[in-house]
């Protein structure tokens, strides 16, 4: 299946946002005529997009289902923590072992590391890619302002990761980052981050949220034993440097809010419902 092209992630961000916020949710002619095309080509375009109709988008993403979904949520990261993940469901949080960096990796600053850094294509977007040789250490959407590859989107993202890794050198190789991307999104990779403890452990704890979950920063702050810690954890959420790899887009407001996402209201609900979708109808 080909990548969509951005103005088709653009009409189908555009109909999600609609699909949130209308109730009862727009009809598919009605947001097919929004984006100005035909019904038949507006539901293969968002099918292309989201991997769902537009019916069942709205149905996987439904409040009721969210609000189920939340109340569990600390009980799920309870019996994670305690017992560990099983099932095939599970390899990919199992095999994405998040790798801190130690103290004097910290204190030399990336110094004989050198980053890999490109660009390369998903279904919701380019993403700015960087390998440190241990792991991935940056995976984020690239501005959807820009064009996909955008020389000052690549410098801009490049910019980011420098200010953290200021002494590492750095080379530009989109072949080789392709397969070491795709690898870490079927479970098949390591990350390398550069983090303070309490943010390796809210990222550590988003890894083993199973797939379709979703969990409210209050009830994440309690599961990590620090209740009062729900604005840090909140910020530790904010600051995941990798986009769906540590899955950021499961954490939502208590009453059941997708809230922010730095990649995109949209691109978050996409996520969500593709997850959801999956659980509701495996293969």
């Amino acid at each position: 299946m080909h990548t969509p092209t951005s103005a088709a992630l653009r009409r189908s961000a555009l109909a999600i946002e609609r699909l949130l916020q209308d109730a009862p949710p727009p009809s598919l002619d009605a947001l097919a005529a929004a984006a100005g095309l035909s019904a038949g080509h507006f539901q293969r375009e968002f099918v292309a997009c989201t991997g769902l109709s537009p019916k069942r988008f709205a149905q996987v993403l439904a409040k009721e289902r969210l609000l189920a979904a939340l109340r569990d949520g600390e009980a799920v990261l309870h019996a994670a923590f305690s017992a560990g993940l099983s099932g095939p469901g599970r390899a990919h949080e199992l095999l994405l072992l998040a790798e801190g960096m130690t103290p004097a990796q910290a204190r030399r600053r990336g110094a004989g590391l050198c980053l890999v850094c490109g660009v390369v294509p998903s279904a919701l977007g380019a993403l700015f890619a960087a390998w440190t040789g241990h792991g991935l250490c940056a995976l984020e959407f690239m501005p959807e302002c820009m064009p996909d590859g955008d020389a000052a989107a690549f410098d801009a993202r490049l910019r980011a990761l420098r200010a953290q890794w200021p002494q590492a050198d750095w080379r530009r190789d989109d072949a080789l980052l392709a397969p070491l991307v795709d690898a870490a999104l079927h479970g098949r990779g390591t990350l390398h981050v550069a983090a303070g403890h309490f943010r390796l452990r809210v990222w550590q704890a988003l890894l083993q949220l199973p797939s379709g979950t979703v969990v409210s920063y209050a009830a994440l702050a309690r599961a990590l034993g620090r209740p009062e810690a729900t604005r840090a954890v909140a910020g530790a959420v904010a600051a995941n440097p990798l986009a769906m790899l540590i899955p950021c887009h499961r954490v939502i407001r208590e009453r059941a809010e997708l809230a922010g996402y730095r990649w995109g209201l949209a691109r978050k609900a996409m996520l969500i419902a593709a997850e959801r979708a999956t659980q509701a109808d495996p293969a």
